[in-house]
């Protein structure tokens, strides 16, 4: 052996088990012989010892055949792998077994778990960031006996490495952490619904302050289970979520704090806004049973939890007791709802019995009886379910139809405002948004001193049209916004809501620093308000100060154990003008936002994932007749107006940033759309 060949030795073949099978030599696929064959390397690299008998390598994959013909088939496929110069050395071959070399060889499943094994984090993150797919995805139908083999093979192996990896990671996780996400996500590919995966990574979200990160895996897991299987998640990993996203003293940000003691709260009810209201009575056992009581118990907190999570209502735990002073405490009681239930074992079987109210008529809404066999965590499931997704629901449809009934009757003030709140809240076409609007113009005409509709109409103006119009009056639209803001300002001149409204004005005409003092000083007056510094810190993300800005909406995800869904659109926004492509693509899929500006920054930030093309294709095309459809000129719209529409929409910060915005538009929708500018018709 030379020096050179000593020092220098030839590259091993590697063989990729992850996705579609591979070997591969010096970066090079191999051109791999028959089916057959591969099923036996990839037999080999699975069996214990790297090893197996003639017989049952002829058994597993010529099931069909004689003993005799399936020995011969198997000769067949040994010569041909024999006669890959690159596995030469890797098969041997006796009488009665064929083995391999595992030294001769790198196969990809055994590197992951030398490498987690080592607790080598950066190795590993490496490693599992090459995963593609599940096991041998591409070996379908090879044979019977080596089908039936695989199916149990797959969800073994894939159990082998998220132990093996959760270990490692949980070893030195925070000293890494950023190998420890990338890690995490590569688990999250393999196993989408794994709880191990998502505990351990919201344990550590919530060890570094990442209160973002923490409610998008929560969220993103339960959607996933709800989608997949139609559950919630298990009851360790709901009680590990509330536990964290609550305790507010944890976060390494110094800044991020709950409310001191006996900080101001709002008000339980009143208002003339009339939020609706939901109580949810304790579930009753009946019978003296103290176990049954206590799954009662477990019930009612669980749904209390669900449905806090439900933008659009307010969650009281109240028993019958206490209903008939908070009707007396409310401003109208047409917003009230009261979800109540028994619970009954009868035999063996349990029944649940759950209804929704109004609560000052006591019409029954909703109801729902349920059987179950066995008093166990499906149950509670099935119940939480059951009665977290059917409130909002039911509670917008009586809603909508009293606020109907009240505005053209009574023509009451409140219930127009409340019904135009509900239409532009709940509005998938513009059409239904617009009559949101129109009414809130209406109060505004009769009660010019109308707070609430005036700051509305200034943020549908300013903000939330500029997601559902193109091609519009930029200079009209601006106007009109602050005219709302000042006639609100003027009503009341020291709300904070004016001085945020006044910060994203300012924004918008490119007045960037008075813009910053503005968001500081409410920031400053308001520092345990959640919804205020998202809207804040969004401004000042536009601004350019994005630091700040994440620092901020890290608070808002921690003050609020409950975040709404644009809180991770704002956050995949920011997340993505920073460059973390992948993260930010995360935060937008849990988010559910489908605004045209939100879906453009998504397309966007596309341009820079693996696989961005296809991985938002159907975003792209919804975007685009979306857009289309929201077109107000006459003549047909292009590439340059979106970008032109962009440019007005987004108020960004610094110059790079629009860039980075225009071109990877640009580049993921070229394709498909002229960019000429049309002429008008």
């Amino acid at each position: 052996m030379t020096a050179d060949v000593a020092n220098n030795p030839p590259p091993r073949p590697s063989i990729q088990l992850f996705g579609r099978f591979r070997l591969s030599l010096g970066g090079k696929n191999v051109d791999l012989p028959g089916r057959k064959a591969r099923g036996v390397l990839a037999f080999l690299t699975l069996s214990a010892g790297a090893s197996a008998s003639r017989d049952q390598l002829a058994d597993l994959l010529w099931t069909d055949r004689g003993p005799e013909q399936a020995r011969a088939s198997l000769r067949q496929s040994l010569k041909e792998l024999r006669e890959l110069s690159c596995m030469a050395d890797a098969i041997s071959t006796e009488r009665s077994t064929v083995a391999m070399d595992l030294s001769a060889v790198t196969i990809d499943l055994h590197e992951i778990r030398h490498a987690a094994a080592a607790r080598d984090l950066p190795s590993l993150a490496l490693l599992l960031g090459h995963v593609g797919g599940d096991l041998l995805e591409d070996f379908l139908d090879v044979a019977p006996a080596f089908d039936e083999w695989l199916r149990a093979e797959r969800p073994r192996q894939r159990d082998l490495v998220l132990d093996d990896a959760l270990e490692a990671v949980e070893s030195d996780g925070l000293a890494d952490m950023k190998s420890a996400r990338t890690i995490l996500r590569a688990l999250d590919r393999i196993d989408p619904v794994n709880e191990a995966v998502v505990r351990l990574g919201m344990r550590l979200d919530h060890a570094v302050g990442d209160g973002a990160s923490l409610h998008r895996r929560y969220r993103q897991l339960c959607d996933r289970l709800e989608q997949e299987f139609d559950a919630l998640p298990s009851e360790d990993t709901r009680a590990l979520f509330h536990s964290l996203a609550e305790n507010r003293d944890q976060p390494a940000d110094k800044h991020v704090r709950g409310p001191p003691a006996g900080a101001a709260t709002r008000p339980i009810v009143g208002g003339g806004d009339m939020v609706p209201l939901v109580i949810v009575a304790p579930l009753q056992a009946s019978g003296s049973d103290p176990a049954l009581a206590s799954l009662a118990d477990l019930c009612t907190d669980d749904i209390r939890v669900s449905l806090s999570r439900t933008r659009g209502i307010h969650v009281l735990a109240l028993d019958d007791a206490e209903l008939s002073g908070v009707l007396q405490q409310g401003d109208d009681a047409l917003g009230i709802y009261l979800l109540s239930g028994t619970l009954r074992q009868i035999g063996a079987d349990f029944r649940v019995n759950i209804q929704l109210a109004n609560a000052s008529s006591r019409i029954i809404l909703w109801s729902e009886s349920l059987r179950f066999g066995a008093a166990d965590e499906e149950m509670l499931d099935a119940i939480v379910g059951k009665a977290a997704g059917a409130v909002l629901p039911a509670v917008d449809r009586d809603l909508d139809a009293r606020l109907r009934q009240s505005a053209h009757e009574i023509h009451d003030e409140r219930a127009i405002y409340t019904r135009a709140r509900l239409l532009i809240r709940s509005g998938d076409q513009l059409a239904t948004v617009e009559e949101g609007v129109r009414l809130l113009e209406a109060i505004v005409a009769s009660n010019p001193q109308h707070f609430g509709a005036r700051m509305l109409l200034f943020r549908m103006y300013n903000t939330d049209f500029w997601q559902r119009l193109t091609g519009h009056d930029v200079r009209q639209f601006r106007a009109t916004a602050q005219r709302h803001l000042d006639a609100a300002a003027a009503i009341e001149p020291g709300s904070y809501a004016v001085r945020i409204g006044q910060a994203w004005s300012h924004l918008r005409n490119g007045e960037t620093q008075v813009a910053r003092r503005e968001f500081e000083s409410v920031l400053s007056r308001l520092p345990h308000d959640a919804d205020a510094t998202d809207r804040c810190a969004m401004g000042l993300c536009l601004i350019g100060q994005v630091d700040e800005a994440e620092r901020l909406m890290q608070r808002a995800f921690f003050l609020n154990p409950f975040p709404p869904s644009d809180y991770h659109a704002d956050y995949a926004l920011l997340l993505a003008l920073k460059g973390e492509h992948e993260a930010a693509e995360e935060h937008f899929a849990v988010s559910g936002e489908t605004g045209l500006l939100y879906a453009a920054v998504r397309i966007a930030n596309a341009a820079h994932l693996d696989g961005g093309e296809v991985r938002i294709a159907e975003l792209g095309a919804r975007f685009v007749g979306g857009f289309r459809r929201a077109w107000q000129p006459t003549r047909d719209p292009t590439l340059s107006d979106l970008l032109d529409w962009i440019g007005e929409t987004l108020p960004l910060h610094p110059a790079d940033k629009m860039q980075w915005l225009r071109k990877g538009l640009e580049q993921m929708l070229e394709p498909t759309w002229p960019t000429g500018r049309g002429n008008d018709s």
